[in-house]
């Protein structure tokens, strides 16, 4: 009776020891276990862009200028008026310029003056010169005389062609001054509208002939406006002519203008340098490049300088195998072909130098780790273009799939073939369903 007592307890205690080894060998496992979020590789549209920042511009603007220098005397236009070309704008003060217009004309009246004379001495000496001839010819004159005769004759057709040729230069003077007294009215040579008066009457301007002309005002075309966009370096590439862009203005709030890119820099600018200028760089700081946005159908209300954003859709594909964006990883593959898992060091503990020289010269490829059988294994995959929060998956990856999605810093460490557990089917699904 005893002895089958002490069996019975034996076999419980062995059964309850067998249990508790079982639970821990699970509860281990548990524990080894990657927690992970995972998600299918499903079919989607994507649209890939390139986001910028700029101002709005006018397409075509003149920036107006006095062709002379001097004070203003009259501002006809105020800002926002709508001009027609040849429309007066301003004057510049023209006492000096008249003063001198009036002096050329009469130097030129009195070179006229001078040349009715010397034709006259012309003619009295032609008419000498005839007499002469004729006594000569008769012997009534010596041969000197005869000299003198056309020796004068000469000399009063040379001065007269001097005269006529100071005539010349003294109306090119005349031409001249006329003209600079006309540019002291300043008109429009474009239709537009008066976007900028930088000047007010009373005060003095520097003429075009100077370097640096001092802009009175800037009339421009607001029927046809565009974007000025500073496209980082990175990303100008992608960036070609004839390409959708979606334009938001900051003023205008919810309003989502249409656009084409119509114009792409061929320089680099300095970041935070203004479109066009040319500043020193270094070799290391960032730089972007200018690209143009002609919008479609602006609104009225759109004006010159306010900033504004755009999307440039640079590519679109419709039903492609996508996966998001933070699934794909890179991983380093050694001479035999396996995945070298990521080693990271320590708290507190400096990384081996030969450690990450050699994984310098390893090749690294992109890759998503795939699930099955509770196991995640990195796959290389051949990626394509990129969307707001999915990348397409062009190669290595069926539909249907299920791969790795979370968290991001679960992916930077997870390790080839290692055992996970998912914690939610319904996150990591990146926004689709």
């Amino acid at each position: 009776m005893a002895s089958k007592r002490t069996r019975i307890v034996g076999i419980v205690v062995g059964a309850l020891l067998a249990l508790a080894i079982l639970g821990f060998s699970v509860t281990k496992d548990r524990r080894n276990r990657v927690t992970v979020q995972t998600q299918k590789a499903a079919r989607a549209d994507l649209v890939s862009t390139v986001t910028a920042s700029g101002e709005v511009k006018p397409k075509r603007f003149v920036n107006v200028s006095a062709n002379v220098s001097g004070r203003i005397t009259h501002l006809y236009v105020v800002e926002g008026q709508t001009v027609k070309k040849g429309t007066v704008l301003a004057r510049i003060d023209s006492t000096r310029f008249e003063a001198g217009t009036r002096q050329s004309e009469a130097g030129l009246q009195a070179a006229r003056a001078e040349l009715n004379r010397a034709q006259a001495d012309l003619e009295v000496t032609k008419l000498a010169h005839e007499r002469n001839k004729r006594m000569h010819a008769e012997k009534l004159i010596s041969d000197q005389v005869m000299d003198q005769t056309e020796a004068e004759l000469k000399m009063k057709e040379a001065q007269v062609d001097a005269q006529r040729r100071r005539i010349a230069q003294m109306a090119a003077v005349v031409d001249s001054d006329q003209d600079d007294l006309s540019k002291t009215t300043v008109t429009a040579t474009m239709d537009g509208v008066i976007t900028s008066l930088a000047k007010e009457e009373g005060e003095v301007v520097i003429g075009a002939q100077s370097f640096q002309p001092t802009v009175i005002m800037t009339v421009a075309d607001l029927s046809i406006m565009e974007a000025e966009l500073l496209v980082d370096e990175t990303d100008i590439r992608n960036v070609k002519l004839g390409q959708e862009a979606e334009v938001r203005v900051d003023a205008l709030e919810g309003v989502k203008l249409k656009g084409e890119v119509t114009e792409i820099g061929s320089s680099a600018i300095a970041r935070g340098a203004a479109a066009g200028t040319q500043t020193t760089t270094t070799a290391n700081q960032a730089k972007d490049f200018k690209v143009v946005v002609t919008l479609k159908d602006p609104p009225p209300t759109l004006r010159p300088g306010l900033n504004a954003s755009a999307d440039i859709t640079t590519d679109r594909r419709s039903q492609v195998l996508a996966v998001p964006i933070q699934a794909v990883v890179v991983r380093q593959i050694d001479k035999e072909g396996k995945v070298v898992d990521p080693t990271p060091p320590q708290a507190g503990e400096p990384e081996d130098p030969n450690a990450q020289a050699n994984r310098g010269k390893l090749e690294e490829k992109e890759g998503v780790f795939v699930v099955a059988k509770e196991q995640a294994t990195f796959k290389p995959v051949k990626t394509g273009i990129m969307g707001a929060t999915d990348i397409e998956v062009a190669d290595g990856l069926a539909e249907g799939d299920e791969i790795v999605t979370g968290s991001y810093k679960t992916l930077r460490t997870l390790k080839n073939d290692a055992r996970i557990k998912v914690e939610d089917k319904t996150k990591g699904k990146g926004g689709r369903s």
